[in-house]
């Protein structure tokens, strides 16, 4: 699944550089601030960046409440048995395709959410943003913190893209997260 997702990463950056309405290599530029209202709004403005500190940590909340509650929920104990053993959730009367789906759609929505608000905040988006070391960073962040655990991923991601963001690791940003990849 996690090479899966690396290729799927490369072929969206080449459809996303070749494709005009796209923007080609330059993506799509001049996005607004996202509005949330009463004068506040999700933007790159160094105005805003309290502002969306607070609204980021905030989505960050919100969404450990959807997956802990989802976990402790029918679907997130049929989603676990998936986890440990597809053919014995399945012989138990999981409907794993189902879940699987569910699972997906949930994610997606994580996904759609996130990417918005970066946009928003970045004020554009391009082809970068699916470059497979993006790719490898998220894999690598999710095989250090665990991928059943909820609150592993979001120590080892908090701690990771801090260190990264302040340059701890220098020009070798890249290695680490990929020495972090393989070791897992």
């Amino acid at each position: 699944l996690a090479m899966a997702t690396l290729g799927f990463g490369v072929i969206i950056y080449r459809i996303a550089a070749g494709t005009d309405a796209l923007g080609r290599s330059d993506g799509i530029a001049e996005v607004p601030p996202f509005a949330l209202g009463a004068g506040l709004a999700v933007g790159g403005a160094a105005a805003l960046r309290v502002f969306n500190y607070y609204v980021a940590w905030g989505l960050v909340v919100l969404g450990a409440l959807v997956i802990v509650n989802l976990t402790g929920s029918r679907v997130g104990r049929a989603l676990a048995s998936i986890h440990g053993n597809e053919a014995a959730a399945n012989a138990l009367g999981v409907d794993t395709a189902r879940c699987k789906v569910q699972a997906f759609v949930v994610s997606a929505v994580f996904a759609a959410v996130a990417g918005s608000f970066l946009t928003h905040y970045n004020g554009s988006i391009g082809p970068s943003e699916a470059s497979v070391m993006k790719s490898v960073r998220y894999v690598a962040i999710v095989a250090a913190g665990g991928m059943a655990n909820l609150w592993g991923a979001s120590i080892v991601s908090t701690t990771l893209n801090y260190l990264s963001l302040r340059g701890f690791f220098g020009s070798f940003d890249h290695a680490v997260f990929g020495a972090i990849l393989i070791l897992m």
